[in-house]
């Protein structure tokens, strides 16, 4: 029964990806063209648009704990199994890399929703964004277990 609930949320977290990097891709062009064009920061619009990037990623990392709780893996690590865990780059990738890196890109993303909400000028309001959350989509697809994934 644990074995096919993992394999579910596994699924949900692999799928709800791809809305994820939908989001992040939407927010930052938005956000650059908004830049590029001098616009104004609107609330009704880039806040949400923020906002709903932020949420849906933290639904991802909820998630991912999830999943990285109810596998074989952390089974393994409670186990003592770590050590051999860190020799192969596929498990440690897996085990270590791409959770830490997540939790790393959603500490960003936060970081860059609150200065967005707490600079003064749209101009600052949107480099927030662009930087903060470009970073952590970077981050992001650099930790992806494409192998995985795809």
């Amino acid at each position: 029964m644990i074995k096919n609930n993992h394999k579910m949320i596994q699924f949900i977290h692999s799928s709800w990806a791809y809305l994820v990097l939908l989001m992040f891709i939407i927010t930052l062009v938005t956000y650059a063209l908004n830049l590029s064009k001098n616009k104004i920061f609107d609330y009704n619009k880039d806040f949400r648009l923020a906002s709903f990037t932020l949420i849906v990623f933290y639904f991802q990392i909820v998630l991912g704990f999830i999943t990285w709780f109810t596998s074989d893996y952390f089974k393994g690590i409670r186990q003592g199994h770590m050590k051999e865990y860190m020799k192969h780059a596929h498990d440690r990738l897996l085990v270590v890399e791409h959770p830490t890196m997540m939790l790393i890109a959603l500490l960003l993303t936060h970081y860059g929703f609150n200065r967005m909400k707490k600079a003064e000028s749209s101009r600052k309001k949107y480099m927030a964004i662009i930087l903060l959350y470009g970073i952590a989509f970077l981050l992001i697809l650099l930790r992806i277990p494409w192998s995985v994934w795809l």
